[in-house]
């Protein structure tokens, strides 16, 4: 079976980082796995496993075990009531010094001794029967929390949070499928990580009018109102009409790009807009990315991959965008 999501990590594990994990099991689903490795499962690799979380729901086990080598490690076998997972649940891995701390929907479960070296795991891996998976959030609580704030908001389809903030040259690559309405919309927020009210970036993909709009929603610079009010501001998009989709129902690849000035986009490996961040100096606050989908638009998130490049504007990044999809 192949991954329903597999991404490489903003930062390597390291003692303070937390992975929350938020997804929902299928109806009559038996099992889901997650593995955290030190690069992806690509064929005639050699990776090392440092955990390797089984979910047997149909037995009501979870099973931990290590990949050392290539030698397998068997860690714990422990019952667990699987039910409470039919619904949406989370489970919470938690970076210590010398262990994971694994809890699920707040509940301690076990804890798992590091015996592949904490700062070599850099790739997340899931598999099995799961409906949807709507939060891989990688946040730090120690020495300094990063994000300062940490909330999951509800009507948010996928949440994406990273313990380090953006710097010029990262970009961030997000493989999407689209279910629902195809005359529907879909939305990515980069919030500020001191004021999540702030849109620092709000980009809309709207299938009913085939636009890509392009704002911002920050404080109100009228001075009759509340000075924490936040308000959008000019929208842009194509001049000419150019939509970058022609079927809704096509799994797609963006790249979001980032230099200390702009937000740039491609899809499918054409570059897509340049966006000026309107807040001055700001790249350093956006924490990561929230995407959501409205008027019955339905978005599934099955990678993301983070890349440093060596150049700060970011160039030739559309080239990291571009895949070919197996029917």
């Amino acid at each position: 079976m192949s991954a329903i999501f597999q991404g490489k990590l903003a930062d390597n594990l390291k003692f303070g980082h937390i992975l929350e994990i938020g997804a929902e099991v299928e109806e009559d689903g038996s099992w889901f796995s997650l593995s955290l490795t030190t690069g992806r499962f690509q064929e005639r690799d050699i990776i090392d496993i440092g955990l390797h979380m089984v979910v047997n729901t149909q037995y009501d086990a979870i099973i931990v075990k290590q990949q050392v080598n290539e030698n397998w490690l068997e860690v714990a076998t422990k019952e667990y009531e699987t039910e409470e997972l039919m619904k949406r649940f989370k489970i919470n891995l938690i970076m210590a010094e010398d262990k994971f701390h694994i809890s699920i929907n707040g509940k301690p479960l076990m804890f798992v001794k590091y015996q592949v070296p904490l700062e070599e795991l850099n790739t997340l891996k899931i598999m099995g029967n799961l409906s949807q998976i709507y939060q891989i959030d990688h946040r730090k609580y120690f020495p300094r929390a990063w994000p300062p704030i940490q909330l999951t908001q509800q009507r948010v389809h996928f949440s994406h949070d990273m313990p380090v903030a953006f710097k010029p040259g990262h970009v961030m690559v997000i493989m999407i499928k689209l279910r629902g309405d195809s005359k529907g919309r879909f939305m990515l927020h980069f919030l500020n990580a001191h004021n999540i009210k702030r849109q620092e970036v709000h980009i809309s993909m709207r299938f009913d009018t085939k636009y890509v709009i392009r704002t911002s929603k920050l404080p109100t610079t009228n001075i009759n109102d509340n000075p924490e009010k936040m308000v959008f501001g000019a929208e842009e998009k194509e001049k000419d009409g150019r939509f970058p989709f022609e079927n809704f129902s096509t799994p797609f690849k963006i790249a979001v790009g980032f230099t200390d000035t702009h937000l740039r986009m491609a899809k499918d490996g054409k570059f897509l807009f340049d966006y000026a961040l309107r807040t001055p100096n700001v790249l350093s606050n956006i924490s990561g990315v929230k995407i959501i989908g409205i008027d019955g638009v339905t978005v599934r998130v099955s990678s993301i991959d983070h890349f440093f490049l060596k150049n700060p504007s970011c160039k030739g990044f559309q080239k990291l965008s571009y895949k070919k999809f197996s029917k």
